[in-house]
């Protein structure tokens, strides 16, 4: 199909085209309405109590701790199944969630059998406003000392024998994540007129396949009628 024998079937299927066209332009007022968001992924490492002989808490490692930072987590989200994603850096933004929290251990283990290597907690939180994050980040890094400690008051821990969760300072920054209006105008753009060319194209053949059947019978008929003449 050349060129202008495409824009005569634009002109032959402006309703495809006015339809398109609505589409699109709803498409990209959308994506140019999106004001992105506000996120942070902000770390609260589980610390062993310090003594004479570990006196650094940060180099201490423990799987007692894991299994208590799992547990703290667990009572704090609840007993639902956490979704397993093939990379412990996959964050809230990028799974499309726009305003909500989660807290997690990392696992960075493979497809059939789970590794929690690490003695901290994931805490994601994205939302719509940097003070509406902020507020909920203060909010959870709170419940985690409380549930922490709660969790060790019930088993009879002594206090100088607790654990101790604190959030990584560099950890707590909150980010704005928002894509360009420009390029995302520009794609969806593109993909409305791709769209609506292709329907275009389609409907053109069909025309066409249909002219020739109708041609190609005619044609038959005549062959025919013209031998059924001679014959008589």
């Amino acid at each position: 199909m050349t060129f202008w024998e495409l824009i005569r079937a634009f002109l032959r299927y402006w309703p495809v085209v006015l339809v398109g066209a609505i589409c699109t332009a709803a498409a990209g007022l959308a994506a140019i309405s999106d004001d992105g968001v506000y996120f942070t992924r902000t770390e609260l490492l589980f610390l062993a109590p310090t003594s004479s002989l570990y006196p650094n808490a940060l180099r201490t490692q423990s799987e007692d701790i894991i299994i208590t930072a799992g547990i703290v987590a667990k009572r704090i989200v609840g007993p639902d199944q956490v979704t397993k994603f093939a990379s412990p850096d996959v964050t809230l933004v990028g799974e499309g969630v726009r305003d909500g929290w989660s807290l997690r251990l990392p696992d960075t283990g493979g497809q059939w059998a789970s590794n929690f290597a690490t003695q901290r907690l994931l805490l994601d939180i994205v939302g719509p406003t940097r003070e509406r994050v902020e507020e909920q980040q203060q909010a959870l890094i709170d419940r985690v000392s409380d549930e922490l400690r709660a969790l060790q008051e019930a088993s009879g821990v002594p206090e100088v024998a607790q654990v101790t969760a604190i959030a990584a300072p560099e950890s707590t920054v909150i980010y704005y994540v928002g894509g360009s209006k420009v390029r995302a105008l520009g794609v969806t753009a593109v993909l409305g007129v791709g769209a609506t060319t292709a329907v275009v194209i389609v409907l053109e053949r069909r025309r066409r396949a249909r002219t020739y059947a109708s041609a190609v019978s005619a044609s038959s008929t005549h062959r025919m009628l013209f031998a059924a003449g001679r014959t008589t």
